[in-house]
C-alpha cells in the first residue's frame, strides 16, 4: 500500500511537470508567432499600398452610376491601420466588395472582357485573404498579392478605357457617305430590288453531261 501511494504521487508529479513544460512550450511558440507577425505586420503595413491611376474623364462617365465600382475603389484606396486583424478584416471586406462587381455593370462595359477581368482581379483578392489569415504570415506572398491586385485592377480600367476609344473610331472615309446615298436611294425607290447576276451559258461538257440520248429502232440479230 505504501509503496502504491508512492506510485501514484509520482506518476501525478510526472504529469504535472509535463502540463507545465507543455503550458510553457505553448506559452513560448506564442511569443515566437507574436514576434514575427509583429515583423510581418511592419513589413505588410510598408507594402500595403494599390497604386491605381485614375480613370479618365470619359470612362468615369460612363461608371458614374456604378456604385459597387465605387465603393470596392473606395475599400481599396483606404489603408488599414493597428493590429493584423485591421489587415485582416480589410481583406474580408475587398472579397465581399469585389464579389459585388458583376451587379449592375453599366451596359457599355458588360461584355465578356471586363467579366473576365473582374474574376481574375477576384481570384487575386481571395488568395490575400487566405495567405493573411494563416497563422505565420508569409509576408512575401502577401506582398505579391498586393502588386498583382493592383495589376488586375489597372488592368481592368485600361479594358474599359480602350473599350471607350474604340467606340470613338470615325468610320473609314467614304463609307458614311456611301451608306447614306444608297439609304436615299432605297427611300425613293421602295420597290428597288438588288439586281440578280446573270445566268452563265453552260459549257460545252456542261451540255455533253446534260444531254441524255433517246433509245433508236432495235435491232434484230
Amino acid at each position: 500500500m505504501k509503496y502504491l501511494k508512492l506510485i501514484v504521487v509520482c506518476c501525478f508529479s510526472a504529469v504535472l511537470f509535463s502540463c507545465k513544460d507543455d503550458d510553457a512550450q505553448r506559452r513560448a511558440e506564442t511569443i515566437r508567432t507574436e514576434k514575427q507577425n509583429d515583423s510581418i505586420l511592419k513589413v505588410i503595413s510598408e507594402n500595403w499600398r494599390f497604386n491605381v491611376p485614375p480613370v479618365n474623364d470619359k470612362v468615369a462617365a460612363q461608371i458614374s452610376g456604378w456604385n459597387e465600382w465605387q465603393q470596392f475603389h473606395n475599400e481599396l484606396m483606404q489603408k488599414p491601420t493597428g493590429s493584423l486583424s485591421a489587415y485582416r478584416q480589410k481583406a474580408k471586406t475587398l472579397v465581399a466588395k469585389g464579389e459585388q462587381l458583376d451587379t449592375n455593370i453599366p451596359g457599355f462595359f458588360n461584355k465578356p472582357q471586363i467579366r473576365s477581368r473582374i474574376n481574375g482581379l477576384n481570384t487575386k483578392i481571395k488568395s490575400l485573404y487566405t495567405y493573411i489569415n494563416i497563422a505565420v504570415i508569409p509576408d512575401k506572398k502577401v506582398v505579391s498579392l498586393i502588386k498583382e491586385i493592383t495589376h488586375e485592377t489597372t488592368s481592368l480600367q485600361n479594358q474599359m478605357s480602350e473599350m471607350v476609344i474604340l467606340s470613338e473610331i470615325p468610320k473609314e472615309i467614304g463609307e458614311e457617305e456611301m451608306l447614306r446615298a444608297l439609304d436615299t436611294t432605297r427611300m425613293a425607290n421602295p420597290g428597288m430590288q438588288p439586281q440578280s447576276q446573270p445566268q452563265s451559258l453552260p459549257t460545252p461538257n456542261q451540255q455533253m453531261r446534260t444531254f441524255t440520248p433517246r433509245p433508236g429502232p432495235a435491232q434484230n440479230n
